[in-house]
């Protein structure tokens, strides 16, 4: 396998607008629901729904072969991970996967009510949000099985098979490290009143973990991100392992994860900040704009698809998508429209959905295709390149190409054809991209980024 992040989305208005809501019911309540933020800090979420009729799209229309397609049952709660030509496919009943459509590897079967994947490296992970279980997988399947004692919260994967787990039992939460044998490492314990793990992860080096709390026993509540020692020898001079702590009065931090070379982002309701593997901020970027999706799934990059411009701020345009980099600088930015429901975000680049127009871009920030949904959508997932792509739909998933500017018909499952139609423009290139209601690429942004180096913002 290799890494595929898969980000992905928010529900309401403000990404951490919704988090933040969410947590002081939950407290309330005395329950917490987050979405996953794992390993490299993919986003788990909502898909929107798009429709369109028939003829809608301007332009010639092209029948496009595609590569291949599957029918899904739109009550198995299926997701998706793609691995190059490889891909994992599950449902409440299992996980299957599948060197390539139609040739499948092996299957693991299994009940679960909620399943939720994640794929982090050669590696994979599949839990339960509404039980007890984690089952972590290899390239030639299960690998081991992890029960907790309390309901599922969140758990995240390092690039070498390392799993954290928060879960919840009663008035305590409990976080545990395991190794890619299964073996319980470490373990901690968190019963303050009024304090609550959001996030977790495992370094890439496998000497660490850092946990993401918000404290609310104050009058305002207080973002703390916490680094631990895994192995005994390196913690045995510190207090419960604890080596170092980044505090931001408040601020919610929500969304953590390691990136290339061991650079930890923290993404706040105000700013995304960089923190060193010794614990030490390193960098700060300030939010002007609110965040509707945010992606650490691709580690050399936070992808931030941005919203509303924060009251008395400087911002960018609603829709916009910037990338910032492990050293904390904005490499690219692309100048979108309009309300970002989707964001995608993996080793072969970017895609974002808009309304009805779904867009693949380049971590460059340049446009490579455009479309205009004439169906349900529920995920569109890179490849082995940005172009080839599987479309999800509530009943069907199709390998198949983007090209240009494109429009997908409604899908029709003929079992005795291979081909879903896809039609659009000439596909010349990528500069080919009128039409649509999303800008054409921004030439030259790049530059007029980095001098300014604005930014989005979450919720305040």
């Amino acid at each position: 396998m290799q890494k595929d992040g898969q980000e992905r989305k928010a529900k309401d208005k403000g990404l951490i607008s919704l988090l933040v809501v969410l947590t002081v019911v939950g407290a309330a309540a005395g329950f917490i629901f987050m979405d996953t933020f794992y390993g490299a800090g993919k986003l788990q979420g909502y898909f929107s729904t798009v429709f369109q009729k028939e003829g809608d799209a301007a332009g010639q229309e092209n029948a496009v072969v595609a590569q291949g397609k599957m029918a899904i049952d739109e009550n198995s709660r299926s997701t998706f991970a793609t691995l190059g030509q490889s891909f994992l496919l599950c449902t409440k009943d299992g996980v299957k996967f599948f060197n390539e459509m139609g040739d499948r590897k092996w299957n693991d079967t299994f009940n679960m009510t909620t399943p939720q994947l994640i794929n982090e490296g050669k590696f994979a992970a599949v839990g339960d949000m509404s039980g007890k279980t984690v089952r972590v997988y290899g390239e030639g399947g299960l690998l081991y099985t992890v029960q907790t004692d309390g309901e599922l919260m969140q758990f995240a994967l390092n690039l070498n098979g390392y799993l954290s787990v928060i879960s919840k039992e009663n008035n305590a939460y409990r976080i545990q490290i395991y190794n890619p044998s299964g073996t319980l490492l470490k373990g901690r314990v968190e019963e303050s009143d009024g304090v609550f793990p959001l996030s977790s992860d495992v370094s890439d080096d496998n000497k660490s973990f850092v946990v993401s709390y918000m404290d609310t026993s104050d009058v305002e509540p207080i973002g703390r991100v916490l680094f631990f020692y895994i192995n005994p020898n390196d913690s045995e001079n510190y207090t419960d392992s604890m080596f170092a702590a980044v505090e931001k009065s408040g601020e919610v931090i929500p969304v953590i994860g390691f990136m290339q070379g061991g650079v930890l982002a923290a993404i706040s309701d105000k700013a995304v900040y960089g923190v060193s593997s010794s614990g030490q901020e390193a960098w700060s970027y300030p939010l002007d704009n609110m965040v509707k999706q945010v992606s650490l799934a691709n580690k050399n990059y936070v992808v931030l698809g941005l919203g509303d411009v924060i009251a008395n701020r400087d911002g960018r345009a609603e829709g916009s998508v910037c990338w910032i980099d492990k050293s904390g600088r904005e490499s690219a930015f692309y100048e979108g429209t309009g309300d970002i429901n989707y964001l995608n975000v993996s080793v072969q680049g970017v895609v974002i959905g808009v309304d009805k127009v779904y867009s693949g871009l380049r971590h460059s920030g340049k446009m490579a295709w455009s479309y205009r949904a004439t169906a349900d959508v529920r995920d569109i997932l890179p490849m082995e390149s940005l172009e080839t792509v599987m479309l999800i739909t509530k009943n069907e998933a199709v390998i198949t190409e983007m090209r240009g500017n494109q429009k997908v018909k409604p899908i029709v499952v003929d079992e005795t054809s291979s081909e879903h139609e896809v039609v659009g423009g000439t596909g010349e290139g990528e500069e080919n991209l009128p039409s649509v209601t999303v800008p054409s690429p921004q030439e030259g942004k790049e530059d007029s980024a980095e001098e300014k180096q604005k930014e989005p913002s979450i919720a305040e």
